[in-house]
């Protein structure tokens, strides 16, 4: 893995991530507001958004389009969108357009696009992974690939759905752009500047280097806490389990409520990363093991106290 570099440039800090490296962005002035964003997807990441991007005055109007059009109503009632539209019609008068749908489904959201996609609309995405998104966008857009700058805003909640949008959401948060070659570095830039004005810091990395790390950082620990949760509902006491839970099993089951569609989306998107952290997990689980079978108290301390001290260090640095 790289190291993380300091704040760089921005023309600097895509070059770095062209080159497997990892920087943040210098902090770039506010830019001038959007006539019109599109979103594809309004629930609790395209929601908060929109709400982000009205309360920065970043924008005119937002416009919205998707499968559900009891959500988009909804949005709209609770004054997150202007308007809710076809797809066709976003695309065509949308000057950045923000695709929050499940990973599953950005195939599909791609080709509605490109048949209406004004030629001067910048396309970006909300997606948990980056890598098989570029590609799908590759297949589909062709030519237009270049108004695709993917990125991954690091925010969400166990709550989902557009009455959990948040305007605040992306405040202090991270923001990773994994720019393509294609992309036209004005594009990158107002983006970078966009996400600073909402409160984020913006790094730049290469798509499979953001895979791997997040896999680790983010989609695993649902996959822990799902497990988890499932082991106790496989449990002829399960019932008993969770009348006596306390507040230890609420902090480490929080994120079992998150959305199923959108992470069993996620895993299989990232299969690969995935299973290599699987994999570095059961060699803890049976270390673990092992110092519990042969009684070994001091090694299960040490153990316990590497996690306890890393985890001290990253919430002071954090």
């Amino acid at each position: 893995m790289p190291k993380l570099l300091s704040a760089l440039p921005l023309a600097e800090a895509v070059r770095v991530s062209f080159n497997d490296g990892i920087a943040r962005i210098e902090d770039l002035a506010k830019p001038p507001a959007f006539n019109t964003v599109g979103i594809i997807g309004v629930g609790l990441i395209g929601g908060s958004f929109a709400l982000a991007m009205k309360s920065a005055g970043l924008c005119e109007r937002v416009i919205a389009a998707g499968r559900q059009q009891s959500s988009l109503f909804n949005a709209k009632a609770l004054g997150v969108i202007d308007e809710v539209v076809s797809v066709e019609y976003l695309a065509a008068e949308a000057d950045l357009i923000f695709i929050a749908v499940p990973v599953k489904a950005f195939a599909s959201v791609f080709k509605q696009l490109i048949p209406h996609l004004s030629e001067t609309a910048i396309i970006t995405d909300g997606g948990s992974t980056k890598y098989d998104l570029m590609m799908e966008a590759r297949l589909i857009l062709g030519e237009r690939i270049g108004q695709f700058v993917p990125l991954h805003p690091i925010a969400g909640s166990h709550q989902s759905g557009v009455a959990a949008a948040r305007g605040d959401l992306y405040e202090d948060r991270k923001l990773i752009i994994t720019p393509l070659a294609e992309n036209a570095l004005a594009d990158i830039a107002l983006l970078a500047a966009t996400w600073q004005a909402l409160g984020a810091t913006v790094y730049c990395m290469d798509a499979q280097i953001h895979d791997r790390i997040f896999a680790a950082t983010s989609h695993f620990p649902h996959y822990i806490s799902a497990a988890y949760m499932n082991s106790l509902l496989a449990s002829e006491h399960r019932e008993l389990f969770l009348a006596m839970a306390g507040t230890g099993f609420r902090d480490f089951t929080r994120i079992a409520a998150s959305s199923p569609e959108m992470w069993s989306d996620i895993f299989f998107a990232n299969k690969e990363a995935m299973l290599a952290q699987l994999d570095d997990f059961i060699r803890q689980l049976n270390e673990a093991k092992v110092y519990l079978q042969n009684e070994q108290q001091d090694k299960m301390y040490e153990w316990f106290n590497t996690a306890s001290s890393a985890r001290k260090n990253w919430q002071l640095k954090s």
